[in-house]
């Protein structure tokens, strides 16, 4: 029925009582009748929704410890074993948090992509003080130091709980005495608790990331083929056999051994603490192979500074007929002008630093290192360089992803090797003033 004709036939008869209710009824049967006509006429299927980037985090696999069992009666045994259970793994979660790195997972893939990097820039200030160079000696100059970063990261993990990754880094910094250069930093691949590829040395510990020289010279990388595992919830053991030839970065000349290096590496982590024991060992072949070793001591240890947090570091290594295992790439870019890759050497180097955070948005950083080497040379010369360093800054981080400062530094650089040509820059003091800003996503 026709909405007008009902309209019609019922118009004269409301007035008519029993009549007019009847039309009432007749009118409203009719309209619930074209209501159920129109859900019973198909409709077009409407297009499957996009799909769209979902957000995700990359972060540490949760690997049981090979010895949890070990784990768990310590902890019973501790007094207040409840308490500190709980403060540790409040601990532990901050911490794992700095390995956090936000990423998506792309339409069609089961697969975390993140993608980070940095860029920096300052003003920077050098002066030289050099006895011996004369006029040879650098005039003080500026310079305007810029560098940038671009780091591509991914996870996947399989249903059995293995974790398939990946990671690739490249950096643009300026050189010494050259203009910028492309770098790679990394470029690895991650299968459940073995890394192979080029990466970061797992025999380093302190890597001076909040100074401002660390965004012009990276640490030093090698090849490397790495396994690495918890034993318990506070010890963590890795293995590796690296190639130090094959590094990117600012190193000291080697020798390629007969077989790769070979390194080990305990830390120990509660609470504050973090302790670092690595050694290394690798051959050095020549007319008479000698083997080549290092071992290295750190720890960092979290406590209040004048009532604000703060953290304190503390490193020795020694090293004999492996001088690539000790001090900073700071420290690299001198020695690679005196050593040869033949040379045989002794030495140790050290670092104190300290950290005191004055506000949420300031904080400061100081270091003191030296740097000591010894080349046992042919007819009973000795060959000596040491390399002393002092810096503080003063860091302003507004935002997360946002920080500027102010930094200087004081380098001591004392060289004596009997019968080689060294450039006369080498010795004497260097001083170094920088403001930089850095902006990194």
């Amino acid at each position: 029925m026709r909405e007008g004709a009902g309209a019609t036939a019922c118009g004269g008869g409301f007035a008519a009582g029993r009549r007019g209710r009847a039309c009432l009824l007749a009118l409203a049967a009719s309209c619930v009748a074209l209501a159920a006509a129109q859900a019973a006429t198909p409709r077009p299927t409407p297009a499957s929704a996009p799909h769209f980037a979902r957000s995700c985090i990359i972060k540490p696999p949760d690997i049981a410890p090979l010895f949890p069992a070990a784990a768990e009666a310590s902890a019973a045994t501790a007094p207040d074993a409840d308490d500190a259970a709980e403060n540790d793994d409040d601990s532990d979660d901050d911490g794992d948090d700095d390995d956090n790195v936000p990423g998506l997972i792309l339409p069609g893939s089961s697969t975390c992509l993140a993608v980070s990097g940095s860029v920096t820039a300052g003003l920077q200030f050098d002066s030289y003080r050099i006895p011996k160079a004369g006029d040879a000696a650098p005039r003080p100059a500026y310079s305007w130091p810029t560098s940038t970063s671009l780091r591509i990261e991914t996870a996947h993990d399989l249903a059995s709980g293995l974790r398939i990754g990946s990671a690739f880094e490249m950096s643009l910094r300026p050189a010494s005495g050259q203009p910028e250069s492309l770098t790679i930093e990394e470029a690895t691949v991650t299968v459940g608790t073995v890394t192979f590829g080029l990466t970061g040395t797992f025999f380093s510990f302190w890597t001076g990331e909040e100074f401002a020289f660390s965004a012009r010279l990276p640490g030093r990388n090698v090849g490397l083929i790495g396994w690495q595992r918890d034993l318990t919830e506070r010890w963590n053991l890795a293995l590796s056999a690296e190639d130090p030839t094959l590094a990117t970065t600012s190193t000291i000349p080697v020798v390629k051994g007969r077989v790769p290096d070979g390194v080990a590496r305990l830390t120990y982590t509660q609470g504050g603490l973090t302790l670092h024991l690595a050694g290394a060992l690798r051959d050095v072949p020549g007319s008479v192979p000698k083997l080549g070793r290092a071992g290295i001591i750190g720890a960092t240890y979290a406590l209040p500074i004048l009532g604000r947090p703060g953290e304190i570091t503390a490193q020795l290594a020694g090293a004999v007929d492996a001088p690539a295992y000790i001090g900073s790439s700071l420290d690299a870019t001198i020695v690679s002008q005196v050593l040869t890759s033949a040379d045989a050497s002794r030495g140790f180097s050290g670092v104190l630093a300290a950290r005191r955070e004055w506000t949420d948005e300031l904080a400061s950083n100081l270091f003191v290192s030296r740097y000591q080497l010894t080349l046992p040379l042919a007819n009973q010369a000795t060959g000596k360089l040491r390399i002393d360093r002092a810096s503080a800054n003063l860091v302003w981080t507004p935002v997360d992803g946002l920080k500027a400062g102010i930094e200087g530094s004081v380098a001591w650089t004392r060289v004596a090797v009997a019968n080689r040509v060294l450039p006369l820059t080498l010795g004497g003091r260097q001083l170094s003033a920088q403001l930089f800003i850095e902006r990194s996503f």
